[in-house]
């Protein structure tokens, strides 16, 4: 993701000025959905380099989504605002990131349990894939989720507001 992220951001710019906040957050969410959908059929088999592959695309989805969100949010409130908006965005993908990796690590922890590891013990390569599969899947339904609320983002920015 660090690959796919950084590239489709800086380019991000340029589509969502010509087609729109909306649109390009719809764009993006074609790979995002893609490479969480492969990711999801990895498995025991599956390399390395089908997982990064998988975030790659992922990546490539996620930054064609949180720039043209972020400036979406931006160009909805007020300049004297812009900061308090800013703030709140990075401090809830922040949150969202602390509670997804709580939350998907005790994904991973149950299905390895139920796998009959024992405290302690090291899984096998069939034990651990089969303990991620669920959290494939969540990031999956995440990412379907996000791809609804990419969805309501305006197409275009409000009128543009003066300085107070």
């Amino acid at each position: 993701m660090t690959l796919g992220w950084p590239i489709a951001a800086s380019q991000s710019g340029r589509l969502y000025l010509r087609l729109g906040f909306r649109t390009t957050g719809l764009i993006g969410a074609v790979p995002l959905l893609t490479g969480t959908a492969l990711l999801t059929q990895t498995g025991p088999d599956s390399t390395p380099w089908q997982v990064a592959g998988c975030c790659v695309v992922i990546g490539l989805g996620m930054g064609l989504i949180a720039s043209p969100s972020l400036i979406a949010a931006q160009s909805s409130v007020e300049w004297s605002e812009r900061g308090v908006v800013t703030g709140a965005n990075a401090f809830a993908r922040s949150v969202g990131s602390a509670v997804g990796v709580a939350v998907f690590g005790a994904l991973a922890n149950a299905a390895l349990s139920r796998s009959g590891v024992a405290d302690g013990a090291t899984p096998d390569a069939g034990q651990l894939a089969s303990s991620v599969a669920p959290v494939f899947t969540a990031v999956l339904v995440c990412a379907l989720v996000l791809s609804a609320c990419v969805a309501l983002i305006p197409h275009r920015p409000g009128p543009e507001r003066r300085h107070s």
